[in-house]
């Protein structure tokens, strides 16, 4: 398990607080609130993504990012998955802030195993 912990983690966990409020206050923001599944999708989702971004402001674990991954995959997919495609406002932003979710966690655990400082080494000696 490796672990990052900085500064500019808080910054990036800052960013998916805001994602995943954006998110949950998105049936109201957009006006999707009618739609069942979007709207208890967007509210569920999104307070994943704000609990696991409060979690990783600790420390960043790397199971952490691969669950973001995985809740940022799933949002991008939910439209689809759930029907709710043919909502215009729900499947952008649903799209849009899984896109978001899915790149950060891509990039946070491209710091975690290839970190240029040498930190990375530093923590495969420790495991």
């Amino acid at each position: 398990m490796n672990i990052v912990n900085n500064r500019s983690d808080m910054a990036i966990n800052s960013v998916n607080v805001a994602l995943g409020a954006i998110l949950f206050a998105a049936p109201w923001l957009f006006g999707f609130g009618h739609e069942a599944w979007a709207s208890l999708n967007a509210r569920l989702s999104g307070g994943i993504v704000i609990l696991l971004a409060l979690l990783a402001v600790l420390h960043t674990h790397d199971w952490e990012e691969w669950l973001n991954v995985i809740a940022g995959l799933w949002i991008i997919g939910a439209p689809w998955m759930l029907w709710f495609d043919d909502v215009p406002a729900a499947r952008w932003i649903h799209v849009i802030v899984g896109f978001c979710i899915v790149a950060i966690a891509a990039f946070e655990l491209y710091r975690l195993y290839h970190a240029p400082d040498g930190t990375n080494a530093e923590r495969r000696r420790t495991r």
